[in-house]
């Protein structure tokens, strides 16, 4: 099917449909761009859908965190409201909240894969892989110019040890997995 065709199958209530939409429209410059921190581009949106109807699909679940996590750096990198050229205060606090709402909701989404298949290395290493992610709280300070709110959510402390747990159940069911070998050893290893 071409999108067109998967586009209307997805909006008659084909479940399947509105999943390999969203993951075909995930590989688009679209899909991980947000004009406003409250943007849902299309392919966030099928996912999200299917994510609604199918609440126990370890794949749409990855899918959808993969996706937040591109949208979260792709904008943390281009966006001017990070970069000191934007409006100072509110609007890139608002900005960097939003983003930072995403990569926590990833980790969710990781987690929630991993509950129904502990066997999912995709989930297993998105998760390996976001804990690595260099991107912290310090960068909030950085890119605002502001000190950090009391209430903005960085790198949740809980991260680390859950990433290494999921990766361990996968090593055990999968020992050749040398992808989750190296995160394991890269987040045992920090």
């Amino acid at each position: 099917m071409d999108l067109d065709e998967l586009r209307q199958a997805a909006q008659d209530g084909d479940i399947a449909a509105a999943r390999e939409l969203g993951r075909r429209l995930c590989v688009l410059e679209g899909a991980q761009s947000l004009g406003t921190p409250d943007d849902v581009p299309e392919a966030e949106r099928w996912l999200r859908r299917a994510l609604d109807a199918e609440p126990a699909d370890p794949v749409t679940a990855t899918l959808l965190a993969g996706l937040l996590l591109r949208q979260f750096r792709t904008m943390l990198e281009v966006s001017p409201l990070y970069d000191g050229f934007g409006a100072p205060g509110t609007a890139r606090t608002d900005w960097l909240r939003s983003l930072w709402r995403r990569r926590t909701e990833a980790f969710e989404l990781y987690g929630r894969a991993l509950d129904v298949d502990p066997a999912h290395a995709a989930a297993a290493n998105g998760m390996a892989l976001l804990v690595l992610d260099p991107s912290t709280s310090d960068d909030f300070v950085y890119y605002t110019g502001e000190a950090e709110p009391d209430d903005f959510d960085g790198l949740d402390p809980t991260w680390r040890p859950e990433a290494e747990r999921r990766l361990r159940a996968l090593l055990a069911i999968r020992p050749q997995d040398t992808m989750a070998a190296a995160n394991l050893a890269g987040l045992a290893g920090e």
